[in-house]
């Protein structure tokens, strides 16, 4: 539908005012009954209000007030924010707004001197920055924030009366003749027949005309015929420059070539050079027929947040006007316990590969961890990876050799973890093909050549553990049996082979011994049940095999949805097939908790309730590269799913302890975004920090509610508090913009200062010695303070000392009489954690 000069501003349901991104190509002559706020992010463009044009760039704000008919051009390549705030909207907020008029801003001398002028900037960004984050009262604080603006408008940029306004008796005939051009200014219409259409004389049309909107009458139809011509000229690259022309009403080809360079300033070829773009890819490619071109906000959002941390330091102001506040009250009975607490999620951690295991560096951290917040058990892959060098053939003859499994058992032994082993991958000798790998350091996930020689591998190799560390203690350990066979990426081999490769393994160990225990497959959870472990278990029955005990994988990824399409091409077999069947992280912060619930009842409906689950994997995503992996946020994460999920099931093996890990190429930089609690140089994160907190934890459940828990140890009292804030959806949804090597707090929702008030009842009576111990982005973020420092990518020794030396949590002691020790009151940040522990002195 053609576009009238009288625009009708489209406003969001949820909001009284429109806040969109755009870029500008040409926007011809119009009106509208909203001012409208033009904010430049990138670029240059020329804004014409009546018969004053002026040039506005980065960072300038233009003015347009309501009614006053106006056309944009864009000079170079932009980005722009446009706010369009209806009349009728302010009139309810500001008695008489509709009779006032303001300062265009843009060309004020010395308007950035002003700080009124930089206040409305800031919360220009900040209006962009909520609208595509869309939090809980993102409405509310949309609105508080609009209003400040024409708070300040009002009180310091109020003008008089500006000439140029449509008047309203007129805007009925303008819209006819306006409507009446869109629709034939291909044809060579004449200033006579429209006069005539529209019964009046010639000259009183001209004059309508140019008083009304600022052109005279050929001006208006040649900018109405190169608004079509430059859509044309974008899109469709094939079609000629003088065709384009004739299209669109151009007489002439010198006409078309006068009126495109008195408005661009280059010629048609020179601009479709600039603004190429490629049709193919539809979500990053503007749509030019709009005069306001709709893209992809990342750029757009990147450049916000550059304006905001930009003003932040100019300012000297923080940003945390954005951050709300919630408060919660509490009184516990500590005489009553609710529940005993094993702390399942102490049972297991993991590294990548079993070769890591022996690194210096590895062992220095697993020594780390063991001193501060020990675990019982350590899981890994690549057993039998070749640089293991378990397994050889000399002459066609196996030989088996345990040299590095002994030096890897003897020192896990040492420091007090067993092994969790996961019986896998294949030696490159043994398999039908030694090309199927995985991992920048191979690791070969093909089927054997034959199950006889493989089960002879694992028989060789339990049966030397056994003789070396005794049946009692091998007994004791863990042996999960390979990795997401679901997946071909891990299993390129049928169902059919993997089932009975597992049956013939699990003969094996028990033939060993019945003590031994064998694993089902590490499986993972999003992938529906009776895709693959429904069949697997009822092969475990039918053959008198099932395991002894049940591990599965859990990261926060939704299932792509199935289509027409991919039931046709049986979805389950797309599962196996594709890693990318997986999308973006789901949107449901509390996904594990419903997980956990969900695989309990199946095995429940299963009849293998009886057996335990291991979480032999858990992460908030899969990806090495994730930047806020290094953060706060990862220390808010773990306390929220290790609480909320307190000894659901046997462990929870959070994926991995270290950076070092050789799935992937190693990274220059130390806060890549690795999965690991440490980096690469054994500094350990706040993830790490966040689990030596909850290993303070007591071992009965006093009380627990949605970002804290009460425990007793004794005769002493733990409180443990969390600020866990969600991924916003346009992050979820992959867009990475406002994440940087040092910027990366701005894509979380529902951001929020936590004020929690814990009262304690019925506590004896005596003096409490009071430790708190508090994660925040000042205390115990290394990577906050690596930023602080300068982010430097080449670190000292003595810059790693330091910044192992920042990764302590703030604390705190005093001593309280028993009236004082009744109540404890925290005040977290998004993303803190904090740790009370209330001791009786004698």
């Amino acid at each position: 539908m053609p576009r009238t000069i009288y625009e009708l501003v489209e406003i969001d349901d949820k909001l009284p005012f429109d806040v969109s991104l755009h870029q500008v190509n040409y926007v011809p002559s119009h009106w509208h009954n909203s001012v409208e706020i033009i904010f430049v992010l990138n670029g240059k463009l020329e804004v014409r209000v009546g018969t004053e044009t002026q040039t506005i760039t980065e960072g300038d704000i233009c003015l347009i007030n309501q009614s006053h008919v106006h056309e944009v051009v864009g000079l170079t390549s932009n980005i722009i924010a446009t706010f369009l705030v209806p009349v009728p909207y302010l009139k309810v907020h500001v008695q008489g707004i509709d009779q006032m008029y303001f300062d265009a801003l843009a060309g004020k001398p010395d308007i950035e001197d002003n700080e009124s002028y930089r206040r409305i900037r800031h919360l220009l960004a900040e209006l962009v920055l909520l609208k595509y984050k869309r939090g809980k009262v993102y409405e509310l604080d949309m609105q508080t924030r609009m209003l400040s603006v024409f708070a300040i408008l009002i009180k310091q940029f109020r003008n008089d009366p500006v000439q140029g306004a449509v008047n309203e008796k007129y805007k009925e005939r303008m819209l006819s003749i306006i409507n009446y051009i869109d629709d034939h200014y291909k044809e060579p219409i004449s200033l006579q027949a429209l006069a005539e259409r529209e019964y009046l004389s010639v000259p009183y049309l001209s004059k309508f005309f140019s008083e009304n909107i600022g052109l005279n009458f050929q001006s208006y139809l040649t900018s109405i015929r190169l608004k079509y011509a430059v859509e044309e000229l974008l899109r469709n690259e094939g079609t000629s420059v003088a065709d384009i022309g004739s299209n669109h009403g151009f007489p002439n080809m010198k006409s078309f070539y006068t009126a495109f360079k008195n408005k661009y300033h280059k010629t048609p070829n020179e601009y479709r050079q600039q603004y190429e773009r490629s049709i193919s890819t539809p979500s990053h490619a503007p749509d030019f027929s709009t005069s306001y071109a709709e893209f992809s906000q990342t750029r757009a959002l990147d450049i916000i947040e550059q304006f905001l941390e930009y003003m932040k330091q100019e300012e000297n102001t923080e940003t945390s006007v954005l951050i709300g506040r919630t408060s919660t009250a509490r009184q516990v009975n500590v005489t009553h316990s609710k529940r005993s607490i094993q702390h399942t999620w102490k049972n297991l951690i993991t590294i990548g590969k079993a070769k890591e295991g022996l690194h210096a560096d590895v062992q220095d951290q697993l020594r780390y961890l063991q001193a501060r917040c020990p675990f019982n058990y350590l899981r890994f892959h690549g057993i039998f990876d070749d640089e293991m060098m378990v397994y050889d053939e000399v002459d066609g003859e196996p030989r088996y050799h345990f040299r590095l499994t002994d030096q890897l058992f003897d020192f896990l032994l040492s420091i007090g973890i067993r092994p969790f082993i996961e019986l896998g991958f294949m030696p490159s000798k043994l398999a039908q093909d030694p090309e199927q790998t995985v991992f920048r350091n191979k690791s070969c996930v093909s089927p054997p050549i034959s199950i006889r020689m493989w089960c002879e591998l694992i028989d060789h190799f339990v049966r030397h553990c056994v003789n070396r560390y005794g049946l009692k203690e091998v007994s004791s350990w863990r042996f999960e049996f390979w990795n997401e066979p679901e997946l071909a990426y891990f299993w390129p081999g049928s169902q059919d082979e993997y089932k009975e490769m597992y049956l013939q393994t699990y003969r094996t160990l028990k033939s060993i011994s019945t003590e031994l225990q064998i694993g089902a497959p590490g499986r993972i959870l999003m992938i529906p049940y009776d895709w693959f472990a429904g069949p697997f278990y009822q092969f475990c029955r039918e053959n008198n095999a099932i395991p002894d005990f049940i591990p599965v994988h859990y990261y926060p990824n939704e299932l792509v949805p199935e289509t027409e399409e991919t039931h046709r091409q049986s979805y389950p077999d797309l599962i196996h097939k594709k890693m990318n069947i997986f999308s973006g992280i789901s949107k449901d912060s509390d996904r594990l908790n419903k997980m956990l619930n969900q695989e309990l009842t199946i095995m429940k409906r299963e009849g293998l309730d009886h057996l335990p689950i291991h979480i032999t994997e858990f992460n908030s995503t899969t990806d090495h590269r994730e930047l806020t992996n290094d953060t706060l946020y990862k220390a808010a994460y773990i306390a929220k799913n290790i609480v909320e999920n307190l000894d659901k099931v046997e462990s929870f093996g959070y994926w991995v302890l270290s950076d070092n890990i050789e799935e992937f190429t190693a990274s220059c930089h130390l806060y890549h975004g690795g999965m690991g609690l440490m980096t690469q140089y054994g500094i350990p994160k706040a993830a790490m920090l966040s689990y030596e907190l909850l290993s303070k934890l007591g071992d009965q459940l006093l009380d627990q509610g949605e970002g804290f828990i009460v425990t007793r140890n004794k005769e002493a009292y733990q409180i443990l508090a969390y600020n866990y804030c969600h991924y916003d959806e346009l992050y979820l949804a992959g867009d990475v913009s406002l994440i940087h090597q040092t910027s990366r707090y701005h894509r979380f929702k529902d951001e929020k200062i936590l004020n929690l008030e814990i009262a304690l009842r019925g506590l004896p009576e005596c003096n409490f010695r009071i430790t708190r111990q508090k994660l925040t982005r000042q205390q115990g973020s290394s990577y906050d303070a690596w930023v602080r420092m300068g982010a430097p990518e080449q670190l000292s020794l003595e810059d790693i000392q330091y910044l192992k030396s920042t990764a302590l949590p703030e604390r705190f002691t005093e001593v309280r009489t028993p009236n004082e020790a009744q109540s404890f009151v925290f005040e977290l940040e998004p993303h803190a954690v904090e740790l009370i522990e209330i001791s009786p002195l004698l």
